[in-house]
């Protein structure tokens, strides 16, 4: 009960307690416009460096190589599917035996689709994720489960085994983040 007392006194002394530090003058009504900012001469025109050209049409993007093909380069971490490679001093169909291995006995996912001709593996990848707490003060106060909670999320990593030069191969993961960050850890942990 003497709780309660004090609780209600402090909510009546906050609430009451807005009118006693407000001043009545209100500046914001007799306030002025100001001058615009004057910006100097030099800085009022756009920038004229090279990298604001634009290239000729004989000229390659970046990213891409002359023929066309475009770069092997990791993806944005924003973006949804993530992007990783791993290269290897081995003959590509060396390294395709080998990458099919790690991926049957490592126990990371299940190999769902394979093609020798493109020496590409399909592994479904079973992922824990773990839900953050519920967000604001009183959900999480009062909450009976405040705690963190995991469930499983599948996702699909393509694992294709290219050619680098005559006896040297890359292996490209592509998938969602989580899922082809397991599979690379396997592999390097497996293959290097």
């Amino acid at each position: 009960m003497k709780k309660l007392l004090i609780a209600a006194a402090l909510v009546t002394l906050t609430l009451s307690g807005c009118s006693l530090f407000h001043r009545k003058d209100d500046a914001w009504k007799n306030a002025q416009q100001e001058r615009p900012l004057e910006v100097p001469p030099p800085l009022d025109l756009p920038p004229s460096a090279a990298a604001m050209t634009i290239p000729d049409a004989g000229t390659t993007p970046a990213g891409t190589t002359p023929g066309g093909a475009v770069s092997t380069m990791p993806e944005a971490a924003g973006s949804a599917a993530a992007s990783s490679s791993l290269s290897l001093n081995d003959t590509v169909d060396n390294t395709y035996r080998r990458v099919g291995l790690a991926l049957e006995r490592g126990g990371v996912g299940t190999v769902t689709a394979h093609d020798d001709a493109a020496h590409t593996y399909s592994v479904a990848v079973q992922m824990q994720v773990a839900e953050p707490p519920p967000q604001g003060f009183f959900k999480r106060l009062f909450s009976v489960f405040s705690r963190a909670r995991t469930h499983t999320v599948s996702g699909t990593v393509n694992v294709a085994v290219q050619a680098q030069g005559e006896s040297a191969s890359v292996i490209e993961l592509t998938g969602e983040p989580a899922a082809v960050q397991q599979v690379l850890a396997l592999l390097r942990s497996r293959l290097t």
